[in-house]
């Protein structure tokens, strides 16, 4: 008999996620049905309609229609979907969030219970997390209640997963997958740094992802008379506080901004910049330090989970901690980093990326 495994993206995040995402999902689909000699299908489950996909992405993907003209409506959708497909073996929800809330509302008083297996992206369990600002708050509490009964949970990292642990029941069982990174085709192979000195960073770039840290790195350089640029790839915030807090850093170090760059597009990024600075205070697998390891670009991290575990593999040589509450100071770290040689890791990384898509497939097929 023929099963489904079901992947919600209610939140449209694979489906609005670009082509490399689409294929990605594409691939695990094909790998699932061979390793089940064709006994198992793997479809996305959207409220996007067909008609706004390519003709050749829209096999991969079921829509659901629900009718919004009333709260729960999605819910209840969710709920007749599953009720009306008998073969599904597995549901995957992407979040513990809004996509996790609907998975577990919409199986109650549902005579067969299908498993769920939730992933967490976020280090949701890390110390100071939930009460970070208000929306984690919430997001706490959805957590703690979607967990609650959980069964299946895939982590993303070893220190996310042992944090995770406090939260769940003993008999939960936590699969430690890795998301995937965007290797870069190119590797720094000399130590030819750039004059000024530049730090990269990448990603969102708003109040509560290092704004006011990233001051403190600055003027710290600064005091010490070592020229710097700050070069930025990702979307910038339009929030006030913000804007007032980077005009302060502009007023001591230059800052380049090259917007919200497409994977294709991150080689550019990686052959402006002499270095990786990760200032957010929660990461539970640091996907930029990694690709940047992998490009031979040496990290500068607030010790968060993710920079600990990239620490683990790959040691001093490539990963540095600063703390804004004290400790080794800013311009020291950078000159150790302009006082080191340059090599490339890409291939410890390429053989993870190769062992991590086999597990995830595996995970599924153990949760059914």
């Amino acid at each position: 008999m023929s099963v489904l495994i079901v992947i919600l993206d209610l939140q449209n995040v694979i489906s609005e996620g670009g082509k490399d995402v689409i294929l990605r999902h594409q691939t695990y689909a094909d790998e699932l049905y061979k390793a089940t000699a064709g006994r198992t299908t793997l479809k996305i489950l959207t409220f996007r309609e067909l008609s706004q996909f390519p003709p050749d992405e829209r096999e991969l993907f079921l829509t659901l229609q629900p009718n919004l003209s009333f709260p729960g409506g999605k819910i209840l959708a969710l709920r007749k979907f599953i009720r009306d497909n008998r073969n599904i073996s597995l549901i995957i929800s992407g979040d513990v969030f809004k996509s996790g809330l609907q998975a577990c509302l919409s199986q109650f008083a549902l005579r067969q219970k299908i498993p769920i297996q939730y992933q967490i992206h976020a280090d949701i369990a890390a110390k100071g997390w939930a009460t970070f600002n208000a929306k984690h708050r919430l997001k706490y509490f959805v957590a703690r209640f979607v967990l609650k009964n959980a069964n299946y949970v895939r982590a993303v990292s070893k220190r996310q997963a042992a944090n995770i642990q406090k939260m769940l029941k003993n008999k939960t069982k936590i699969y430690v997958i890795p998301v995937p990174l965007n290797l870069p085709d190119m590797a720094r192979i000399n130590s030819n740094f750039h004059d000024p000195f530049t730090i990269g960073i990448l990603g969102r770039m708003q109040s509560d992802r290092g704004i006011f840290e990233l001051r403190k790195f600055a003027s710290e350089v600064s005091t010490h008379g070592l020229g710097v640029k700050f070069v930025c790839a990702g979307i910038e915030s339009q929030d006030s506080t913000y804007r007032k807090i980077r005009d302060q850093i502009v007023s001591i170090a230059p800052i380049e901004t090259l917007g919200n760059l497409p994977t294709e597009r991150l080689h550019e990024f990686w052959n402006e910049v002499d270095c990786l600075l990760s200032l957010a205070p929660f990461e539970s697998y640091g996907r930029s330090m990694r690709e940047a390891v992998s490009a031979g670009i040496k990290v500068i991290s607030i010790p968060n989970s993710g920079a600990l575990d990239l620490f683990d593999e790959v040691g001093p040589e490539w990963v540095s901690f600063w703390s804004p509450d004290g400790g080794k100071q800013a311009w020291e770290q950078i000159e150790v980093i302009l006082n080191s040689p340059i090599r490339s890791t890409k291939p410890h990384f390429a053989f993870q990326e190769e062992n991590n898509e086999a597990l995830l497939i595996q995970s599924w097929l153990d949760c059914r």
